[in-house]
């Protein structure tokens, strides 16, 4: 792994625990990585001496298996150092939701959110990303649809870690507080992750008709994010799928928003997915990529 880890080691340098501490509180999750090296170890050297392919199936089996409990593990003990320690983490490592979280408690927002986006990425299209975070969803979900990809983020950490383990030849990632000035369009795609609910209603006033500026004609913006709120406010963006819409109708012609209540956390979690453009939209009926018969 290749790349800076400046801010990355000023934020650790900067943690209020030791690693006794934090040994002592993952004790269990470091046994159970200690069992599973001692038994991944064996299988590796144990995998050439096998006689069949049958014997070396099992053995591959196994080790698949022995792959995936050090990852749950490992990623449960990045957890505990990032969310559970102060300063706390700003931003999500996807890799915890992917190798520990949805596993351990079946939660999948986090991956219907960027995949529903990447429905608004046409091949070839040149892409905006608002609050990229690590990078994870830059590169897995939206770089093989892109020319090319902005992506910026406030926090220098988190582009920091997006150059060293999400880089591609299409994406560029910028440190930049899109409050305050955007990259040079035009964008064809913008997509706005979850951080979208971080801002007011007067931010957003102000944002908006800049980010329009920077959109190409019948740009599309895309996101998703949850109901923080029940209430309605003026210092509420939204308080459920209805005022997000009317929000977003503020800026665009045409909006979708659409919700997935999600139970496996409690209170259950209204996770909110939207398109917004002055054009076509996915899932329109002159949408060329479905059929509704």
């Amino acid at each position: 792994m290749l790349g800076s880890t400046h801010f990355r080691d000023a934020w650790t340098a900067s943690k209020q625990a030791t690693v006794a501490q934090v040994m002592q509180a993952a004790a269990g999750v470091a046994r159970e990585l200690s069992r599973s090296g001692i038994e991944l170890d064996r299988l590796t050297r144990e995998l050439e001496h096998s006689t069949s392919f049958s014997e070396l199936y099992a053995r591959v089996e196994r080790l698949a298996e022995i792959s995936r409990v050090i990852a749950y593990n490992a990623h449960n003990l990045k957890l505990v150092c990032d969310l559970q320690i102060p300063p706390y983490s700003v931003y999500v490592d996807q890799y915890v939701n992917q190798f520990f979280l949805m596993s351990a408690f079946k939660r999948s927002w986090w991956v219907e959110g960027p995949a529903f986006c990447g429905l608004a990425i046409e091949q070839g299209t040149r892409v905006l990303e608002l609050g990229c975070g690590t990078g994870y969803y830059t590169d897995v979900f939206y770089s093989p649809f892109a020319s090319e990809i902005v992506a910026i983020d406030i926090d220098p950490r988190a582009v920091e870690t997006a150059r060293r383990m999400h880089q591609a030849k299409n994406i560029q990632y910028e440190v930049m507080d899109f409050r305050q000035r955007l990259p040079a369009g035009p964008f064809d795609v913008v997509v706005w992750t979850p951080t979208i609910f971080a801002y007011t209603p007067e931010e957003i006033d102000g944002m908006m008709p800049r980010l329009r500026e920077v959109m190409g004609k019948n740009g599309r913006l895309c996101g998703f994010t949850c109901v923080e709120v029940e209430q309605a406010g003026p210092k509420i963006l939204w308080h459920d799928m209805r005022s997000l819409a009317e929000r977003l109708k503020r800026y665009f012609a045409n909006v979708l928003a659409f919700k997935r209540v999600h139970a496996t956390i409690r209170p259950p979690r209204h996770e909110l997915f939207f398109f917004a453009s002055d054009g076509m939209l996915p899932f329109d009926a002159e949408w060329p990529n479905s059929v509704r018969l």
